[in-house]
């Protein structure tokens, strides 16, 4: 095969940042679609530092949806997602967690919730909402990025893996913060605040990059995936992949659990919290298909 082996571990427009063996080197990508993750092939190009060639097939892959039927693979080759959010600053919200939570199983990675800013309280209803979902079979990581506590948890589980974690969620949930306290020294761009008014934060990352972590696995942190919103999501994947909704003994395999639905058990096997997230995030997706 032509060319040598690499990894993408940055991009940046039209460049990428290609790393084997004897380092890091840029490349343009003259035709090539690639993205942070990929394994690719690459060749000296005078004056350019060098060129891709090929990129190899992918384990996985995580896609965005960009509306009208219109898709963009933001990472390759991941192990799964980091999916970040917090008690109150800003707002928790079960039904955005399950949207990426379904995403997660489409995209075919490992998911864990991790709550985040722990020393602000967590309110009898968020710890429910975690704990409906930690029922489900969904790891649930509680930290506090500012102290440290409870990291050494998401040190072990990168440590442990062979391929990186993505970190997702709403702006102002502290992503930047955690990555900054799990890489001392190195910097991951800067800290926003989180708007009194709208309970949101305002975007810092400015490109995509995979970060070696001190004692093993590799994270990443990427604008793209700050604004994620799941491709692939129709409403046959809100059945196949929601929290809990797998499978359930229904009269029929194929069921949507909506409501009245003959032989349906979704209401009385899930908590009435997690049916009523499905069944917007279904009416939702169904709405937006045509496939109600």
């Amino acid at each position: 095969m032509e060319g040598q082996p690499g990894r993408v571990v940055a991009t940046a427009g039209r460049r990428v940042w290609v790393r084997d063996d004897e380092g890091e080197r840029t490349c343009f990508l003259a035709g090539q679609r690639a993205v942070v993750g990929d394994r690719v092939r690459w060749i000296e190009a005078r004056g350019e530092g060098g060129k891709l060639v090929a990129v190899e097939p992918r384990r996985t892959e995580l896609v965005r949806g960009e509306g009208h039927g219109h898709e963009q693979v933001l990472a390759a080759n991941l192990q799964g997602l980091l999916v970040v959010t917090t008690p109150t600053q800003p707002p928790f919200r079960g039904g955005l967690l399950d949207r990426y939570l379904v995403a997660a199983g489409i995209c075919g990675l490992d998911v864990v919730i991790v709550l985040n800013k722990i020393d602000l309280g967590v309110p009898e209803e968020v710890d429910r909402a975690l704990a409906l979902r930690e029922a489900t079979g969904i790891r649930v990581v509680r930290v506090c990025a500012k102290s440290g506590a409870g990291l050494e948890e998401i040190r072990s589980l990168l440590a442990e893996s062979d391929e990186p974690w993505a970190m997702v969620g709403h702006s102002g949930v502290g992503k930047t913060s955690i990555a900054r306290t799990l890489l001392p020294g190195v910097d991951v761009g800067e800290v926003g605040h989180v708007s009194e008014y709208w309970g949101t934060g305002r975007h810092t990352t400015t490109g995509s990059k995979l970060f070696d972590v001190p004692g093993g696995g590799e994270l990443l942190d990427s604008p793209g995936i700050r604004t994620f919103a799941p491709g692939r999501l129709g409403p046959e994947e809100v059945r196949l992949y929601f929290p809990g909704t797998h499978g359930l003994p229904c009269k029929y395999r194929d069921c949507l659990h909506r409501p009245g639905e003959d032989g349906c058990v979704l209401e009385d096997e899930l908590d009435p919290e997690l049916v009523a997230s499905y069944r917007r995030l279904y009416d939702e997706i169904a709405t937006t298909s045509g496939d109600r």
